[in-house]
């Protein structure tokens, strides 16, 4: 099996949603780190325009958006899984609610200053354009009311003595609601948030615990090497059925619906109701297919 590349960088909370997948399923993965801020050249080769973190690599196939990833990784290695059995709702529900988290925190953080350096702040401005971020410390009160309310709905999720939120085994609902709190229990303004909670910081630790799997780090040209050394993987499924005026093979555009993540243009590719697959000719890795998720992602007909 190719090798697993995940593109990151440290302090990236979505990142380490991913490294602890690779911890809990114990997999060997390479690690290549990218800038914090644009240009992120090595980056969107792979992806053609993507930008958000993290990204991962299997030979030349670049799969991105954390739920894409670890839908991946949970279809080529389903042991132990991230989805218990019966929660095929209820988990992408909880993940997806626990992750309003991350903005708060977000939010809490430009408003209080001192935290994002300028090079910083100044990216994520030309990322989402007439927002302004010195108005955050408006928001301050308010946001910490909302994260208070979602650390209390998480410590009544674990009132029972479960050791993970929706049982006694760790699935992608308790990385998925982990990596928004990293930042609450490193900032010391943030920290008081979770001294009156008793199940919460111990949850953490759990999670925290699990730790990140086999790391092996590696140079962005190699990686670039071998996506062009690769080949896609051609798709063996069920291809979804597509509306009317679109068709496999088309020249497409690919818009997440968040902004400021970057388009991607190339060529639709059969996949399934869950993906979006378009293939792309890069100038250095060659031949990638770049997969999404369909959550959260448009494709149409590129001009």
């Amino acid at each position: 099996m190719p090798e697993l590349i995940l593109h990151h960088y440290e302090m990236s909370p979505y990142a380490e949603k991913i490294r602890l997948v690779m911890g809990l399923k114990n997999l060997r993965w390479h690690s290549v780190l990218i800038p914090i801020v644009m240009p992120k050249p090595d980056l969107t080769e792979l992806t053609g325009g993507y930008r958000r973190t993290p990204t991962l690599q299997i030979g030349a196939d670049v799969y991105c958006d954390t739920k894409g990833i670890a839908r991946v990784l949970e279809r080529l290695h389903p042991e132990p899984s991230l989805h218990p059995p019966g929660t095929e709702a209820i988990l992408p529900g909880l993940s997806r609610w626990a992750e309003t988290s991350f903005m708060m925190v977000v939010t809490i953080l430009l408003g209080m200053g001192g935290v994002f350096d300028e090079a910083f702040l100044e990216d994520r401005r030309k990322m989402v354009p007439g927002v302004d971020f010195d108005k955050a410390k408006l928001l301050v009160p308010a946001k910490r009311l909302q994260l208070q309310a979602n650390l209390d709905r998480l410590e009544q999720q674990l009132a029972d003595g479960r050791r993970f939120l929706l049982g006694e085994a760790p699935s992608l609902a308790d990385l998925s609601a982990y990596h928004p709190l990293l930042p609450v229990r490193l900032h010391p303004a943030l920290r008081p948030l979770l001294e009156p909670l008793r199940r919460l910081p111990a949850w953490m630790d759990r999670v925290s615990g699990i730790g990140h799997g086999k790391r092996e780090e590696m140079e962005a040209a190699e990686a670039i090497a071998i996506a062009g050394d690769a080949r896609p993987v051609p798709f063996a499924g069920q291809p979804a059925p597509l509306p009317e005026g679109l068709v496999y093979g088309d020249r497409v555009a690919v818009f997440p619906e968040e902004p400021g993540s970057g388009s991607v243009v190339g060529e639709l590719l059969a996949s399934d109701v869950h993906e979006i697959a378009v293939r792309r000719h890069a100038e250095r890795a060659g031949e990638v297919v770049v997969h999404f998720p369909r959550e959260d992602y448009l494709v149409v007909r590129a001009a």
